[in-house]
């Protein structure tokens, strides 16, 4: 190692002393052990020079003219600039008293002169080494502590990040999941919240999807598209939180390695629209079958019995011909109808539109937090196949809208049986609504209610109003 580079590595020394022997033979002492050395002989000079350089100690004579140690130690210490330069004080001065003052003004280590040589670089040595891991620890709680904002600042960033992604997750108005190669939610919106009835403070507390589909196949299949990740959508009915189905639809897109973003849409309304459409359709096709095939076939019976009682005299095999006829007319007659009747409602096919009503309303009982009572009064007799199938439609919107809106703690269906008339009452004690709203009159299936009961020549009636519940009635009167 050469003897500038000893120089550097074994620190600066500050020697201050007006003796001139004393400062030679220090100097000669530090500049042997490979220290770099600045002799000043006065305490102005050593004032001026630790101004412009900060040396790694000082070696300081306390008795000097004019300004002596103290005063020069107290003026370094003073300083924010120099106050950490350790001081070392030299002085033949040996009592208790000296000692306690230079230790009280700042020094950290005291020589007595005459002093040895091995003395003075031992003393100098500890200090400097202590001063060099006073630096290196000094540095270190300086890198820990621009580490430490640093990371505090990161977390930060991401926290507000975390925020603003969900912030911007709770105003999409569809249902938005985060999640990872394993299906795990980590993070859903507002709208999946409501929908679902799942809080984002239990996404980490329960498995979300098996909460969701009970079903293990179809939990399976609804896993291999979520982590499939192709963007395709497909129709999944989820449970929600109250413990009843919904319809809904998803698509999910992988942003990177480890997170895909799922986009849900609640499609019950399209599925009911799609239903309503079948139902309107397979009514369109009955009433063809009906107007046209049956009332055919009708005809054709009524004139083979008319030609019948008209040709008596006719051979036997006339009369076997026009009987063949007649059968297959009445035949044909049956079939129409059987027709008509496998164009009605599920709810129908088993029964009369009570029993549909009542099935229907334990349905919707099971998940629903109302009490639902379904009441018959009067002796039930049949009202033909399209006015039956669309009372229970409309029957079918009012409940539903009573349960999906209403906020009711009672909903009750009354069908009402009288001679030359009869009545479907859906009646709750929610919260109402602005009937006179355009909004809301074409709203809630409203339109579609409307619409049946003039297609049967019923006589409809809502009554409801803000805070006072609803109530739809249909009457059906005796033509």
């Amino acid at each position: 190692m050469s003897g500038i580079e000893k120089n550097l590595v074994r620190g600066t020394i500050l020697i201050v002393d007006d003796t001139p022997d004393n400062l030679n033979l220090l100097s000669s002492i530090l500049l042997k052990a490979g220290y770099k050395v600045h002799p000043a002989p006065s305490s102005k000079l050593a004032l001026r020079f630790i101004q412009s350089n900060l040396p790694d100690l000082i070696l300081l004579d306390i008795m000097m003219s004019g300004m002596d140690g103290y005063e020069v130690c107290r003026l370094v210490k003073s300083s924010l600039k120099t106050q950490d330069i350790p001081i070392i004080f030299i002085s033949a001065l040996h009592e208790v008293l000296d000692k306690v003052k230079a230790f009280s003004l700042g020094g950290v280590d005291y020589i007595i002169k005459p002093f040895e040589s091995q003395e003075v670089l031992a003393r100098v040595e500890n200090q400097l080494r202590l001063r060099r891991l006073s630096k290196e620890l000094l540095e270190q709680n300086l890198r820990l502590t621009a580490e430490l904002e640093e990371r505090k600042r990161v977390e930060e960033a991401l926290r507000q990040q975390k925020e603003l992604l969900q912030t911007i997750f709770d105003h999409i108005p569809v249902m938005l999941t985060l999640y990872d190669n394993e299906g795990r939610i980590h993070l859903v919106n507002r709208e999946f919240k409501r929908l679902l009835g799942i809080y984002r403070e239990e996404i980490h507390q329960i498995d979300i999807l098996e909460d969701l589909f009970p079903d293990p196949k179809i939990r399976a299949l609804v896993l291999e598209h979520m982590i499939a990740a192709t963007g395709r959508w497909q129709d999944f009915k989820i449970r929600t939180g109250l413990g009843h189905y919904i319809d809904t639809s998803w698509a999910n897109i992988r942003l990177n390695n480890d997170t895909i973003i799922g986009i849900g849409q609640d499609i019950t309304e399209r599925k009911q629209a799609e239903e309503a459409s079948v139902l309107e359709e397979r009514n369109r096709m009955a009433r063809e079958i009906h107007d046209t095939l049956a009332q055919a076939f009708t005809g054709i019976i009524v004139h083979l019995g008319a030609a019948s009682r008209v040709i008596e005299e006719a051979s036997e095999d006339a009369r076997e011909h026009i009987q063949i006829v007649r059968d297959l007319a009445r035949r044909g007659l049956t079939e129409a109808r059987r027709s008509v009747e496998a164009l009605r409602p599920q709810l129908l096919e088993n029964g009369d539109l009570c029993s549909a009503l009542k099935r229907l309303t334990m349905q919707m009982q099971s998940y629903s937090q109302a009490r639902i009572i379904c009441e018959v009064t009067g002796e039930v007799y049949p009202l033909g196949s399209d006015i039956e199938t669309n009372l229970l439609r409309i029957g079918q919107e009012a409940l539903t809208n009573a349960v999906k809106y209403a906020d009711a703690s009672e909903i009750r269906v009354e069908m009402i049986y009288e001679q030359t008339r009869c009545l479907l009452r859906i009646k709750d004690d929610g919260q109402g609504f602005d009937a006179e709203s355009p909004s809301i009159s074409n709203g809630y299936g409203l339109l579609g209610i409307r619409e049946r009961a003039r297609h049967i020549e019923a006589e409809l009636t809502i009554r409801t109003h803000p805070g006072e519940g609803t109530e739809v009635v249909v009457l059906i009167s005796d033509q």
